[in-house]
């Protein structure tokens, strides 16, 4: 697995359901180390690196500067998938949708949000 270039680490309030909701959208977890007290967490999706999560308090308490901050955040992220039809209807049960199908310069959107908040927007992967 290569590496990205800036990895989201995203707090959360409940490791253990954040990892099960996006297991149920095709996401693979693993565990970030082998800290059995650590519950932070890698997220694949299609065998690649995608963002990690890491209960909130854990999180304020590695990075103190983060004490005050609450869970969610303002922006969002983009998930690029192969088959944007396919998988935003086989998603779609099971998210909070917060803006439906749309279409911006010729690019298919769909954003919903997590448990936490978080924003993801889900986009046709682009050829390379």
């Amino acid at each position: 697995m290569k590496p990205p270039v800036i990895a989201p680490c995203l707090g959360v309030s409940d490791t253990q359901a954040a990892v099960e909701f996006y297991e149920k959208l095709g996401f693979t977890a693993l565990s970030a180390g082998s800290d059995p007290d650590d519950d932070l967490r890698i997220l694949l999706f299609a065998g690649e690196f995608a963002l990690m999560v890491y209960r909130d308090e854990h999180l304020r308490s590695w990075l103190p500067v983060l004490k005050d901050t609450p869970v969610g955040a303002f922006g969002m992220f983009y998930l690029a998938v192969d088959d944007f039809d396919a998988y935003v209807e086989r998603i779609r049960p099971l998210v909070t949708v917060q803006k439906d199908v749309t279409e911006h310069q010729g690019e298919k959107l769909f954003y919903f949000t997590d448990l936490d908040g978080y924003v993801i927007g889900v986009n046709q992967k682009q050829a390379r």
